[in-house]
């Protein structure tokens, strides 16, 4: 007869043995979902879709499981431009969750987001108004929801040219993003980011400086002072200073939004070009002639491989600063060649 203590003893060395077989067949089992997830995490969006479509295969996973799995695979071939398949993606996850109002919903928005992709901005509106109307009919609307797609809206009624409706969209988003998510959350920066910028394309540049200002604060909190969208915030910042008549004001934010540019890898060497040559011109106008010069050297050497109106207002503000260095000539020249390029008289 086997004692307590012997039983005792074989159950630990079972328990020892078994543990890594147990460990190695649920990682097998498992394997598509934590390498989609891994892959997702690190935007690798081809192999991430690649063990989601092997995940779907997979017939052990619960609807709602297989609901965020199409969820993802949506996001992943939407990142790669796969916008055809990830509308079809969207879809077939919209048909999927139609009896769950919350996945309903995240498969909705997830289909305003390929459409937007896909410039197809009636058809975004439609879908955003529908999830309203659905969120509506609820007891205790999604106020986050709501205030998302309030922004997307928004942003399907701006690249549609419809800015006055776009500035009450963002304004309702920026409202209710507050009310569900707090006043220092990224959600609410990035509508005041949109407030801002289309008040100062209004001209309301106190509304202007005060969103963006706000937004910038938020953005350096949540995302790091380093981030793009701290980064486009403060140049927006620094356009509504120049454009209100705040050089000073300007040059400091210009600088700033400069310095963010050198610092940041893999940057739109274009956007640095614009700030430059907007830097460039405050500081002619401040008769800091030789820094002036040293950037219009730098943006029109980057300027001139793609041409176009922007090497035509870098070369019409050096044309300024050969002028201002007495040589009129030069000067001459170089706006000859500006408004060559710009397709105007000289």
């Amino acid at each position: 007869m086997i004692s307590i203590t012997r039983i005792f003893r074989l159950g630990i060395r079972f328990a020892v043995w078994v543990t890594p077989h147990v460990k190695e067949w649920h990682r097998k089992r498992h394997l598509n979902e934590s390498e989609a997830e891994r892959h997702l995490g690190s935007r690798n969006w081809s192999e991430a879709e690649k063990h989601l479509a092997a995940a779907l295969t997979e017939r052990r996973y619960s609807s709602k499981k297989r609901i965020g799995f199409l969820l993802d695979l949506e996001r992943a071939q939407r990142k790669q431009g796969k916008l055809d398949q990830a509308a079809q993606t969207a879809r077939a996850a919209i048909e999927m969750a139609a009896g769950d109002h919350a996945l309903h919903s995240r498969a909705m928005e997830a289909l305003v987001d390929v459409q937007i992709s896909q410039e197809k901005y009636s058809d975004a509106e439609q879908t955003i108004r529908e999830i309203a109307s659905q969120e509506a009919g609820q007891s205790q609307p999604d106020r986050a929801r709501l205030a998302t797609c309030a922004r997307k809206l928004g942003t399907a009624l701006l690249r549609s040219g419809r800015k006055e409706e776009a500035f009450e969209a963002f304004q309702q988003a920026a409202s209710l993003a507050e009310q569900a998510f707090g006043a220092n959350h990224l959600e609410t920066a990035q509508s005041l980011s949109q407030l801002g910028m289309l008040s100062r394309q209004h001209g309301d540049h106190a509304e202007a400086q005060r969103c963006l200002r706000r937004a910038l604060e938020i953005h350096r909190e949540t995302s790091g002072p380093e981030s793009n969208a701290a980064t486009e915030a403060l140049y927006n910042l620094a356009a509504s200073l120049e454009q209100s008549g705040d050089l000073a004001g300007a040059v400091s934010e210009y600088e700033s939004v400069l310095k963010l540019k050198d610092r940041q890898v893999g940057g739109n060497r274009e956007e640095a070009t614009d700030v430059q040559v907007h830097l460039a011109g405050l500081y002619v106008k401040a008769g800091r002639i030789a820094p002036a010069r040293e950037l219009l050297m730098q943006a029109i050497g980057t300027l001139e491989r793609k041409g176009g109106p922007p090497l035509a207002r870098a070369l019409e503000t050096f044309a300024d600063v050969e002028e201002r260095m007495g040589r009129k000539e030069e000067a001459r020249q170089w706006r000859e060649r500006a408004a060559e390029i710009a397709g105007t008289p000289a």
